[in-house]
């Protein structure tokens, strides 16, 4: 039995073959096949080793799957390596991956079968996608123990509506369909309510794929977040948008809205910031602490490696995370330990 149980969340991560590839055959440059998988890791795997769990916001199909109706409808579409990909997950500690996103569904039915059966493989659990929703919907549930506390740790997973994904690409779970589960407070809502109501030591944790790609916050993902905490939920912890949104709080819960971008070997030429976080939640017996460590990934490169931010960029990330609100600023210490810098946040 432990006295701290970690447990941490990355934003959006991808092995990246499928811009790797493109890459290599236009420009003869590919870090995959220069440097190999584990250079993408060099600099942050001491977190993801001290880490109890890691929970990651996998944003690619793990398939070999050659064609996909979405072809010239979706601007890319990911794939990573069945042959290495759970492998690489599970030599680095994944514990769980969130299928809820907006290439959870690029190949398709195919392709996500393929995944989910690549993902089983290697015992690494999944959640936010299934063979109907049904099955899509149903959070992660990981039991923990800190001390003499019992800890029923949910996670959702899911993707926000965009009537294109719907009506045009068919990326959402179904009663008779496999796919991406649609996450909107009125979904969750009831089976929040239901964990909370018959679970006396459930810790809720949304953590959606919401927000618009290389922008800032936006109200829709204001309200989606409140909506969540007022069924329930504990802390509300997104990805999505490629980089950091601002951190914010309801009724006293924390809310993360996007941690940005973990590993994703992709040159976004500068149209986004370079800075992204890992949140991880420390549970002890008297409640649990909130840490936010910055990472760096190189935003104008075809060959980006992921590191912990360095003292003098500390400032940039502080503005991230406030986007102006200087009130948000009481609620944040700095401090540093073993493996870097990091922001605690306040919590309840």
């Amino acid at each position: 039995m432990n006295d701290s149980i970690k447990i941490s969340f990355y934003g959006d991560f991808t092995l990246g073959e499928n811009y790797q590839a493109k890459y290599d055959f236009k420009e003869k440059v590919s870090l995959l096949r220069t440097k190999g998988y584990d250079y993408l890791f060099e600099n942050v795997k001491n977190i993801l080793q001290s880490s109890d769990y890691n929970i990651v916001n996998l944003e690619t199909q793990i398939t070999n799957v050659q064609s996909s109706s979405l072809e010239g409808k979706k601007a890319v579409l990911h794939w990573n390596d069945p042959n290495i990909a759970p492998k690489i997950l599970k030599k680095y500690k994944i514990s769980a991956v969130s299928l809820g996103n907006n290439h959870g569904y690029d190949f398709e039915d195919a392709g996500l079968k393929q995944t989910m059966h690549s993902l089983k493989s290697e015992n690494i659990p999944y959640f936010g996608a299934g063979i109907n929703a049904k099955e899509a919907i149903l959070p992660y549930k990981k039991e923990i123990e800190t001390g003499n506390k019992k800890i029923n740790l949910y996670i959702f997973g899911g993707y926000k509506y965009r009537e294109d994904y719907d009506k045009e690409f068919g990326f959402y779970a179904a009663k008779d369909k496999s796919g991406i589960n649609l996450l909107t407070p009125k979904r969750v809502d009831l089976l929040i309510r239901e964990i909370k109501n018959t679970d006396p030591c459930a810790f809720i944790v949304v953590f959606p794929h919401f927000g618009f790609d290389l922008q800032k916050t936006v109200p829709m993902q204001k309200e989606m977040s409140r909506g969540f905490i007022d069924s329930g939920a504990d802390i509300i912890i997104g990805h999505g948008p490629h980089m950091i949104n601002q951190i914010d709080y309801y009724k006293s819960k924390p809310i993360i809205y996007s941690l940005g971008n973990f590993i994703f070997p992709a040159d976004f030429k500068g149209k986004c910031s370079p800075y992204n976080l890992i949140a991880r939640l420390n549970f002890t017996e008297t409640g649990y602490e909130l840490r936010l460590y910055p990472i760096y990934m190189e935003n104008n490169s075809k060959t980006p490696q992921t590191r912990l931010i360095k003292q003098e960029e500390i400032q940039n990330v502080l503005e991230l995370l406030l986007e102006g609100n200087e009130e948000l600023k009481s609620k944040i210490k700095q401090n540093k330990d073993e493996l870097g810098i990091y922001f605690q946040l306040e919590t309840k």
